[in-house]
C-alpha cells in the first residue's frame, strides 16, 4: 500500500516533462489497492496483540470499502503534487539557474499552505454544503460499490459492471498504440500544416507548436482528457475551463506583440 502511495506522486512528476503529458490518476491506485488488500487480508496473522492495554492485529478483519476509501484519500491528496515543480523545472530547464535547495523547500511549502488557506476561506460555500457534490467523486463511488458490494454478482442477463469495465480497459490499452506509438500524427491531428508546411502564415495560425492551433484534432485520450476528463466533468465547467484559458493565452500573446 505505501509503494502505491509513493509511486503514484512519483510518476507523476516525471510524466509531466512528456509532452503530452500522461496523468497517472488516482483510479490507478484504486483499482491496485483492490487485489492487493485482499491478498493481505488472506495472508496477514489474526493474532491479536496487547501494547499498553491497547489490543491491535495486522489483520482485523476482511478489507473493506472504508480502508480502501481511506488509502484513495491518501493518493488523490499526493498525486498532482506541487506547482512549485514547474517553477523549478522551467528555472533550471530554460534558464539555466540553479535553486537552492531550501528555496525549493520553502517555495513548496508556500504554495501548499496558500492552498489550504484558500481551501479554508471558501470551505463554506464549496464544502459544507451538502449538494456541492463534484462529479469525479460520482465515479469514484460507482467504482467502489462495483469493487465491494456488486463484485461477482448476476446482473439479471445483462452486462455486469466489472464485465464492463475490463472490456473499456482493454479497448483503451489496444487504442492507446495507434495515437501513443504506431501513428503519432493522431495526437495532433494538425491536418491544414500538412497541406503547406513551409508557409509561415499557415503555420503560425494552425500550427499546434509553432502557432495558436486553431485547428487541432486529437485522437489521444491524454490530449483530450488534459483539461479534465469530459467523461466526468460537466460541460459548463469544461467550457469555463477553456475560456479562461484562451483568455490568458490571448492576454499573453498580445502583451508580448
Amino acid at each position: 500500500m505505501y509503494v502505491i502511495i509513493s509511486s503514484v506522486p512519483l510518476s507523476h512528476l516525471i510524466y509531466i516533462c512528456r509532452d503530452p503529458r500522461i496523468f497517472v490518476s488516482a483510479v490507478i491506485a484504486q483499482l491496485m489497492c483492490f487485489p492487493l488488500g485482499r491478498g493481505l487480508a488472506a495472508i496477514l496473522p489474526a493474532r491479536r496483540f496487547n501494547t499498553l492495554g491497547y489490543i491491535w492485529s495486522l489483520n482485523p478483519g476482511p478489507f473493506s470499502i472504508k480502508e480502501h476509501v481511506c488509502v484513495t484519500i491518501m493518493v488523490i491528496s499526493s498525486a498532482p503534487g506541487t506547482y512549485s515543480n514547474y517553477v523549478v523545472l522551467t528555472q533550471r530547464v530554460f534558464y539555466g539557474q540553479t535553486i537552492p535547495i531550501t528555496f525549493q523547500i520553502l517555495l513548496a511549502i508556500g504554495c501548499q499552505c496558500i492552498g489550504f488557506c484558500f481551501a479554508g476561506i471558501l470551505r463554506q460555500f464549496v464544502v459544507w454544503p451538502s449538494n456541492m457534490i463534484w462529479p469525479g467523486a460520482l465515479s469514484s463511488c460507482a467504482f467502489f460499490n462495483m469493487l465491494h458490494k456488486n463484485y461477482r454478482n448476476s446482473n439479471q442477463g445483462y452486462m455486469t459492471h466489472e464485465h464492463f469495465f475490463w472490456i473499456a480497459t482493454a479497448g483503451t490499452f489496444i487504442w492507446y498504440w495507434l495515437p501513443g506509438y504506431l501513428f503519432t500524427g493522431l495526437s495532433m491531428f494538425n491536418w491544414v500544416c500538412w497541406i503547406a508546411p513551409k508557409n509561415i502564415v499557415i503555420n503560425t495560425l494552425f500550427g499546434t507548436r509553432t502557432g495558436l492551433g486553431m485547428s487541432i484534432l486529437t485522437f489521444d485520450w491524454a490530449i483530450i482528457s488534459f483539461l479534465g476528463s469530459p467523461l466526468i466533468t460537466p460541460v459548463c465547467c469544461m467550457s469555463f475551463i477553456c475560456l479562461a484559458h484562451y483568455s490568458h493565452q490571448l492576454i499573453l500573446s498580445g502583451g508580448t506583440k
